[in-house]
């Protein structure tokens, strides 16, 4: 874990290593449509923080009511359900090996098969493990030809803004409290 963004100092970042996928683009993006991204990632990074928070729910003791404990097993079967069927849909499509991947609400870094500075790329990030559906962003390349050189890029989100940059955040703050209470137990 970082608490530096892509490298430039603003702001938690996350360390993992997920999917990553990115294309180079020339055009000029609309406002129109980057709303419409913007609106798509919001609507996933919100299911992916309501899937991220169900493996956290604590066990029901004994006293709790019946109706409690049932729909607790319910929750239990449907999150087994859910796995199995994206498990599926995840070995059907065509999605890359996982890479080490930095993830900040201002961009991305990695370390692999990279776009050239300077340029612009769509990037599909499989941020949720299981789940066969990535947050999709634009960014600008904004590492150097040393980082380049050495297989290293830094992306900076163009027009990732609002709610979506705002789930975001908090997926990330989720991952640095958990890789807090990580190292507390391993140091216990």
């Amino acid at each position: 874990m970082s608490d530096s963004g892509d490298g430039d100092g603003d702001g938690l970042a996350y360390s993992d290593n997920i999917a990553i996928s990115w294309k180079a683009f020339s055009h000029e993006l609309d406002q129109t449509h980057l709303a419409m991204v913007n609106a798509s990632n919001e609507e996933f990074l919100r299911a992916v923080s309501v899937v991220g928070d169900a493996g956290g729910q604590p066990e029901l003791p004994e006293s709790a009511g019946v109706v409690a404990q049932e729909i607790a097993r319910l929750d239990l079967k449907l999150n087994l359900v859910l796995d199995l069927v994206a498990t599926l849909i995840y070995n059907q499509l065509d999605i890359p090996d996982t890479t080490p991947v930095k993830v900040a609400a201002s961009g991305v870094s990695w370390r692999g098969d990279v776009p050239p500075p300077g340029g612009r790329v769509y990037l599909e990030l499989y941020i949720q493990r299981g789940l066969p559906k990535p947050l999709c962003c634009y960014g600008e390349v904004v590492s150097s030809d040393e980082e380049y050189a050495a297989g290293s890029a830094r992306v900076r989100f163009i027009g990732l803004t609002g709610a979506a940059r705002s789930w975001l955040e908090k997926l990330i703050f989720r991952h640095h409290r958990r890789e807090i209470a990580f190292r507390r137990s391993a140091e216990d």
